[in-house]
C-alpha cells in the first residue's frame, strides 16, 4: 500500500445505516444538508468529532445518492460539527436490495423482534420471500463491510452500530483481520422466547456475524443478559465470570455494556441557540398559562404513543379539574413512513388526537398538540418548558430523550419514565417508572407529577441531571476503544487468543461492572 493511500484512511470508521447529514433539496432549488435523525446521531456525531475518522452510512436520499456516485474512488465527503470535523463515506445501494435489507429485515422482522412487538412463540416461516430479503441484508452488510474495510488503516477500528449490520462484523473478519471491531447494539436484545420467533438457521447466523468482532456490546446489563442466554440457547460456550461467548470456531469474544449519556454543555448550547428560542416563545404563546406534558419520539409503535394517549384522556376523565390547565404537546416525527405499519400506527395517533380533542376541549382550549415535523431545535424547546415529559416505549435500548430532557429542562421537569427503558437503568432514583402496558398507571404518574412539591422536583431533578451526563458521548466512545484495546490488544489478526478476565489496566473510564453480573 502506498503511503497516501495509507494516510487517506481512517484509525477510526464508524459504520451504520443512517448517517449524520441527509441531503435534500429546499423550496429554491438548491440542495441543503440537513442533520440526521435519531439518538444514534446525537450520540455519534459528537463522539466521532472529538475522536476523527470516518462514518459509513447509507445514501438515503435521491441527493445523496447522486452525491456517493460522484464521490466514488474520492477522498471522504467532509461535515463539519460543533465539536469538529468528520468524513462521511455514504454507499449508494441497489433499490431492491436495500428494501430487502432495510425495509423487509432490519424493520419489519428484526426491529419488531428486538422490541418485543412480535407474538412468542409464532416463528417466521423460512420461506422462498424471507430467504430472498435476508440475501438482501447479507448484501447490504457485505457492502458496508467492504467499505469499512477500504477506510480503515493498518491496525484500526472499525466501530459496526445496531441490528442494521449485524451480519457485517464477520465479513469484515475475512476481510481485515488486522483491525480491531466491535459491535454495538443500540436497541434491546430479544428474551429467548422472542428471539425463537427467528428460523433457527438464521438465528445461528445473526449471532455469529456479531460473534466475528473483538467486543459485542450493548447500552444496559439486560440487553447484555439476553444476548448471552441467546447464545446459550444455541448451544455457543457462555462465560459469565470473563463475560465473553465462544463463537463456533473456538474463539472468546468479548461482551461489554457502556450506558451512554449526554454532553450537558453541547445541550445547553445548542438550546440556546436562536431557533429554539423561537420555538418555545411559540410554544408559550400556545399554552399560555396551561402546565405542559411533553413527549418527543419516533412515530413507530415501540415508543407507545397510542397508550400514552390513552393515559392522558384517562388522566382527563379523572380530573375534570385540570381542563383548561394543561396542555399535551406531543412531537412525534414522521418515521419509515414507507412501511404500511407505521403509516397505519401514525392514523391511530392522530385519530386518537382529534378525538380526545373532540371530547374534551373546548373554544379556548386544546387538550393535545400533535407535531409530527422533524426538528431537533423544535423538541429542544418543547422539553425545555415541559412540566412533565413521559417517556414510555414499550421497550428502548436506551431513549437519550429522557435524558435529554433532564439537562435542558428549566421548569424543573418530572420525569415519567417506562421502566423497560434502557435510561430507567441510569435515571430510576429521580423518575417515576411506569409499566407501558398500563395506561391507567401513566395516568397517575401524570397527575401525581403535576403535584410534586417544589423541593421534590429539584431534588428529583438533580438526581437525574447526575445520572444523564454520567458517559457523555466522547468519554462513551473513549471507554469503549479502551476496553477494546484491552481485549483485542494487537489487532484482530494478533488478539492472544480472546479478551482477558476483568480487571487489568484500561483508564479511569470503564464499561458498566454490572455486564453482565458476575
Amino acid at each position: 500500500m502506498d503511503t497516501a493511500e495509507e494516510q487517506r484512511r481512517a484509525r477510526l470508521v464508524i459504520a451504520s445505516n443512517r448517517g449524520p447529514v441527509e441531503r435534500r433539496t429546499g423550496p429554491d432549488g438548491e440542495v441543503v444538508r440537513h442533520r440526521g435523525a435519531g439518538g444514534l446521531i446525537a450520540v455519534l456525531g459528537p463522539a466521532l468529532a472529538s475522536h476523527g475518522g470516518v462514518w459509513v452510512a447509507s445514501a438515503l436520499t435521491e441527493e445523496d445518492r447522486a452525491a456517493a456516485r460522484e464521490a466514488e474512488g474520492s477522498a471522504p465527503d467532509v461535515l463539519v460539527l460543533p465539536e469538529g470535523p468528520i468524513g462521511v463515506r455514504l454507499l449508494a445501494h441497489d433499490p431492491e436490495a436495500y428494501a430487502g435489507y432495510y425495509g423487509a429485515v432490519s424493520t419489519e422482522l428484526l426491529w419488531f423482534l428486538q422490541h418485543h412487538l412480535r407474538e412468542p412463540g409464532t416463528p417466521r416461516t423460512a420461506d422462498a420471500d424471507l430467504h430472498a430479503q435476508w440475501g438482501h441484508y447479507r448484501t447490504v452488510n457485505d457492502a458496508f463491510a467492504r467499505a469499512c474495510a477500504a477506510e480503515a488503516q493498518p491496525g484500526g477500528t472499525v466501530l459496526l452500530q445496531d441490528y442494521h449490520l449485524s451480519l457485517a462484523p464477520r465479513r469484515l473478519r475475512a476481510l481485515r483481520p488486522d483491525v480491531r471491531s466491535a459491535h454495538f447494539t443500540m436497541t434491546p436484545w430479544a428474551e429467548p422466547e422472542q428471539f425463537a420467533a427467528l428460523p433457527a438457521e438464521l438465528r445461528r447466523e445473526l449471532v455469529d456475524g456479531l460473534l466475528g468482532a473483538d467486543m459485542v456490546c450493548f447500552l444496559v446489563p439486560r440487553w447484555a443478559d439476553a444476548f448471552l442466554a441467546c447464545c446459550a440457547e444455541l448451544g455457543l460456550a457462555v462465560d459469565r465470570t470473563a463475560r465473553s461467548v465462544r463463537d463456533a470456531g473456538g474463539r472468546a469474544v468479548a461482551v461489554r455494556c457502556f450506558p451512554v449519556g449526554v454532553d450537558e454543555t453541547a445541550l445547553r448550547a445548542r438550546a440556546a441557540e436562536p431557533d429554539v428560542q423561537r420555538y418555545e416563545a411559540d410554544l408559550r404563546a400556545l399554552a399560555g398559562d396551561a402546565r405542559l406534558v411533553v413527549r418527543v419520539d419516533r412515530m413507530e409503535p415501540s415508543k407507545n404513543i397510542v397508550r400514552g394517549l390513552d393515559a392522558y384522556a384517562r388522566f382527563l376523565q379523572a380530573h375534570p379539574e385540570r381542563h383548561g390547565r394543561v396542555v399535551h404537546y406531543v412531537l412525534a416525527y414522521a418515521s419509515r413512513g414507507e412501511l404500511e405499519a407505521y403509516r397505519e400506527y401514525a392514523a391511530r395517533v392522530e385519530t386518537l388526537t382529534r378525538e380526545i380533542n373532540r371530547t374534551f376541549g373546548t373554544d379556548g382550549w386544546q387538550p393535545v398538540v400533535l407535531e409530527t415535523r422533524n426538528d431537533f431545535g423544535r423538541g429542544l424547546a418543547a422539553m425545555a418548558l415541559a412540566d412533565v415529559l413521559v417517556v414510555n416505549p414499550l421497550r428502548d435500548g436506551m431513549n437519550l430523550v429522557a435524558k435529554e430532557g433532564a439537562v435542558v429542562g428549566r421548569r424543573g421537569p418530572a420525569l415519567v419514565l417506562s421502566r423497560h427503558a434502557g435510561a430507567a437503568d441510569d435515571l430510576a432514583e429521580g423518575c417515576t417508572l411506569v409499566d407501558p402496558w398500563d395506561p391507567g398507571e401513566l395516568a397517575e404518574a401524570i397527575e401525581a407529577s403535576l403535584r410534586l412539591p417544589h423541593a421534590e422536583r429539584a431534588l428529583r431533578l438533580g438526581r437525574l441531571r447526575r445520572g444523564a451526563a454520567a458517559l457523555p458521548p466522547d468519554r462513551w466512545l473513549a471507554a469503549a476503544l479502551t476496553e477494546l484495546e484491552r481485549v483485542a490488544p494487537e489487532g484482530a489478526a494478533g488478539a492472544p487468543g480472546g479478551p482477558e478476565a476483568p480487571g487489568g489496566s484500561g483508564g479511569p473510564v470503564r464499561p458498566d461492572d454490572r455486564c453482565p453480573p458476575e
